[in-house]
């Protein structure tokens, strides 16, 4: 299955549930079906999403699986069609790219950078630096010779990549809560400092300056400890020199009628942002619906759709200009992978059919969600 951490030695569920511990973004909505909620017309269904962006000068695109993309001519075909730009899944992290120390393997790579050639697709890469995804002959954090050396190899074999447009330079690197670091200012996990991620972003320009740099990171939409320590962190960086183009708010939302939405928490991280001159995007969104569930699939992918619109509603009114969804169908979803779902519809059978959260479904066909997506960028600004 098609999942964010599939290329790790470990993996839980931490990503998703820090979400509902940390009070980032989260948005109220009805089950009652007399409450009136958007409608999404499927008449946008014949163009591309990537076509609908590029109308207003924006980029819509996909998390992509190697292995899925040469065995499903139906996901690849889907791909080709509805994204003008892709990330690899795992294929770009360290323990994919240099599985032993100097011994570099790009072929999974190069299988999305071939297809993205050929459809004309830009590539985000993903990712230099993440604790989650280190080879076993690799600690955390690694040296700087280290770091430098596997920063050479992995930029170097992209350096003049027509379709490679930016990096994500590091990911994940600010903790969960403050009783996860010794850093009070930035929050850096441990045995990261600030003078280390600007020693890498600045590394990173040295070898390849061309390209457009990203600070990723999760659980940062809406006003919490942890986005407040990522925003210091990127005016520290901005401030001394590096080259920092952008950051990266991965997204992987719950939505519920329990708790309430922090619009204006997270139109304030992004005001931060523009007003630093660092470009917030979206890099990789799914949305799922917590407890209490809705009575049926099509309640269900109502409020999944009216979440990304009032979602990219917000991101659109702040500039953001790039659109990545963690994969574009349910039949890949890392949520639905036994080994990472959440543990509240593992335990419950039932429950699973409702973890719909992308815009097509597992037969690839068009869900709300992807037509509250179209409409988002028809009616961007």
């Amino acid at each position: 299955m098609l999942h964010r951490r599939k290329f790790l030695k470990s993996a839980g569920y931490t990503t998703l549930s820090a979400l509902l511990t940390m009070g980032v973004l989260k948005q109220k909505q009805s089950h009652n079906n007399n409450v009136a909620m958007a409608s999404y017309p499927s008449t946008n269904v014949s163009s591309p999403l990537r076509q609908l962006a590029a109308a207003k000068g924006k980029l819509y695109g996909a998390a992509i699986d190697s292995v899925y993309l040469q065995k499903d001519a139906g996901y690849a075909a889907l791909l080709a069609r509805e994204c003008g730009i892709a990330t690899p899944n795992g294929e770009l992290k360290w323990n994919a790219t240099e599985p032993s120390p100097g011994v570099f393997n790009f072929k999974s790579a190069d299988v999305i950078a071939d297809f993205c050639q050929k459809y004309n697709i830009k590539l985000h890469g993903h990712t230099l630096l993440w604790n989650q995804a280190l080879p076993s002959w690799v600690s955390f954090p690694p040296t700087m010779q280290q770091l430098q050396k596997h920063v050479t190899g992995v930029m170097g074999h992209y350096k003049n990549s027509p379709v490679l447009k930016s990096w994500d330079i590091a990911n994940e690197i600010i903790a969960a809560n403050p009783n996860e670091t010794n850093d009070t200012t930035y929050g850096l996990l441990l045995g990261l400092t600030p003078q280390y991620i600007l020693e890498l972003f600045k590394f990173a320009a040295s070898v390849d300056s061309t390209k457009l740099f990203y600070l990723n990171e999760t659980s940062v939409e809406g006003a919490s400890w942890r986005s407040d320590r990522w925003l210091a962190l990127i005016e520290y960086l901005k401030n001394n020199g590096a080259k920092i183009d952008g950051a990266g708010l991965q997204s992987h939302l719950w939505f519920s009628t329990a708790y309430p939405f922090d619009a204006k928490g997270f139109s304030s991280v992004l005001k931060r942002l523009n007003d630093l001159e660092v470009k917030p995007i979206i890099t990789e969104l799914d949305i799922i619906i917590d407890l209490p569930l809705p009575n049926n699939i099509q309640d269900l992918d109502r409020m999944v759709a009216d979440s990304y619109k009032r979602y990219l509603d917000l991101c659109f009114a702040a500039d953001v200009d790039t659109v990545i969804t963690w994969g574009i169908t349910d039949r890949y979803s890392w949520i639905r992978d036994l080994n990472y779902m959440p543990a509240k519809f593992k335990a419950d059978r039932s429950r699973q059919q409702y973890l719909r959260p992308l815009p097509y479904d597992r037969n690839l066909q068009p869900k709300l969600a992807r037509n509250a997506i179209a409409q988002a960028f028809q009616q961007a600004t």
